[in-house]
């Protein structure tokens, strides 16, 4: 599994900003917020020590997260909006000027970006950018709001949105909605999917990925945790206005890996489909280096025999 370790400088700021709060405060603010997302409801992040709670236990999994769903685009953009931009993760993962819209005005601006403070449901009026992106913020929206802020945000798109929400059911619902809203309005699914039809995992499973996340000192504290990292799960889609080149394949779990095979569950372009690659198979070496996530090409469909006739 990929691990994103956060910019130095970004961690920085992130321990600086949290150590003006003592740490029984920042753990009270932590499990607020805790309890919150486990109600399914936005988090307030109204007071500082919220928002530095926040930064410590939130910050490194939404960059983590939308930093790995971005490495998909297909072109280097040069401008970037990103909706509901909280702490502002969009800022360290656009290679280019970003501008930022949140409703919140508490954030501290760690990097340079244009900030905006707006209700996503009241947008003001935005020029449109290369890319548009929306992470975590479709799933504190009612049905009609969300459906606006998509198109929207699709409208204000030069060449690609990207949406990334939590890798739970529920999330994967508000992304495969989105999916589905966009293809209509004429996107290109660039990925994860291989494809634009419609998806397999609808109605039976969902998909989602993780990206592994380190751990300071502290957000371990906060969280009551041990580890030194934790594993964020994640949906998303990347659309684009034209030129997707999606991949042959996704590969949708763990791969299986045993003595003389990997077993491979992979999206394909008409169907979910097991793969087994053994050490004879040309691919064995690939398949030895491929994790959950990644593209993965698609066997031929098995040639049918045609008996002979009498």
């Amino acid at each position: 599994m990929q691990t994103a370790p956060l910019p130095a400088e970004l961690l920085d700021a992130i321990l600086e900003t949290a150590s003006r709060y003592s740490t029984a405060e920042l753990a009270a603010a932590a499990a607020r917020l805790s309890e919150a997302y486990r109600k399914g409801l936005p988090p307030r992040l109204n007071s500082a020590v919220d928002r530095a709670a926040y930064l410590v236990t939130r910050l490194p999994a939404t960059y983590a997260a939308l930093r790995r769903a971005a490495a998909e685009l297909p072109f280097q953009p040069g401008s970037w909006l990103d909706l509901g931009a909280g702490a502002g993760a969009a800022a360290w993962v656009a290679p280019c000027p970003v501008t930022l819209v949140d409703q919140n005005p508490g954030w501290p601006d760690f990097r340079p970006a244009t900030r905006v403070h707006a209700d996503l449901t009241k947008l003001p009026d935005l020029e449109p950018h290369d890319v548009v992106s929306i992470a975590y913020a479709l799933n504190e929206l009612t049905p009609t709001p969300r459906r606006w802020l998509i198109d929207e945000a699709w409208r204000l798109a030069r060449r690609a949105l990207v949406l990334v929400e939590p890798g739970t059911p529920e999330g994967f619902r508000h992304v495969v909605e989105a999916r589905k809203q966009l293809i209509e309005a004429g996107a290109e699914i660039h990925a994860p999917c291989p494809h634009s039809a419609p998806c397999p995992l609808e109605g039976t499973d969902w998909c989602h990925f993780a990206v592994r996340v380190e751990r300071t000192r502290l957000h371990r504290q906060l969280k009551g945790g041990t580890l030194g990292y934790e594993d964020e799960k994640f949906s998303y889609v990347v659309a684009l206005r034209g030129g997707a080149r999606p991949a042959e394949g996704r590969v949708l779990r763990h791969p299986e890996v045993q003595r003389n095979l990997i077993r491979l569950t992979v999206c394909a372009p008409e169907r979910i489909e097991v793969q087994t690659v053994t050490r004879r198979d040309p691919r064995w070496r690939a398949a030895r280096k491929v994790s959950w996530g990644d593209r993965w090409p698609v066997l031929p469909p098995p040639e049918t025999s045609v008996p002979d006739e009498d």
